[in-house]
């Protein structure tokens, strides 16, 4: 199937294998619509997923989904970009990494970049009917505090370390009805990160130094470090997924 999609403010075309959706993305997102049946009341799912799996454009297929058949709850994407710390606070704060302290800058998009506290404060908000959330503007290359108002309730969030297997991290899969976990093979994504790198601008041995110094880190903390999931997908090469 391919449709066009918006994803994180961008017009994409994407392309899912037929079978995929009938026999995995269809009675997906029917199971979450049957679980707010369930529950009367706002039922949040985490999709989980290292960088360069595609997580942001899944989540986007799921909402279009939901909204092509009246019978089910439509769903909204809540990404967890938006939760990245502003850039003025990462250019002023250091962590440790192999001994030697770093900007938080030069390592943005690892877990220590992310507002962790505001994140949690969030999602207890989701309980309220129409709670606000935050958006990366791509463009500012900033979050922008509030900029969505929840008003489904349906939400999929989608993030590379809402499993997170760390101390407060771990707590947060409470907050969740349903996870999904997006697993595959490494060096699969350190392709697809590289590529996607080179097509951006960047030259192949620039793309390839940033891997290794931030994406690399990022993708064996999520893929190695994470809570098992309510239901894990393997994301083969071909683009296709299997449970």
């Amino acid at each position: 199937m391919k449709v066009n999609l918006n994803v994180s403010g961008f017009e994409t075309q994407a392309e899912f294998p037929n079978s995929d959706v009938e026999q995995i993305h269809k009675p997906l997102v029917e199971k979450f619509s049957k679980l707010y049946k369930e529950k009367q009341d706002r039922v949040i799912i985490f999709l989980a997923a290292p960088p360069g799996s595609g997580k942001s454009t899944l989540a986007a297929f799921w909402e279009h989904l939901s909204e092509q058949d009246e019978a089910l709850e439509t769903l909204q994407v809540l990404p967890f970009d938006g939760f990245h710390f502003p850039n003025e606070i990462l250019d002023s704060n250091s962590t440790t990494r192999n001994g030697e302290e770093v900007l938080l800058r030069s390592i943005k998009g690892a877990y220590e970049t992310f507002n962790l506290t505001e994140l949690v404060r969030k999602l207890r908000q989701l309980k309220d009917p129409s709670p606000k959330w935050p958006y990366y503007d791509r463009n500012l290359h900033d979050p922008v505090d509030d900029a969505l108002v929840v008003d489904k309730n349906i939400v999929v969030i989608e993030g590379n370390y809402l499993l997170l297997d760390q101390p407060v991290w771990n707590g947060l899969k409470n907050f969740a009805d349903f996870t999904v976990f997006i697993d595959t093979d490494p060096q699969f994504l350190q392709d697809r990160l590289v590529n996607r790198k080179i097509r951006g601008g960047t030259s192949e041995e620039d793309a390839l130094d940033f891997y290794y110094k931030s994406d690399a880190i990022n993708v064996d903390n999520v893929l190695n470090n994470s809570q098992k999931a309510d239901l894990n997908l393997y994301l083969n090469q071909d683009g296709s997924f299997k449970i």
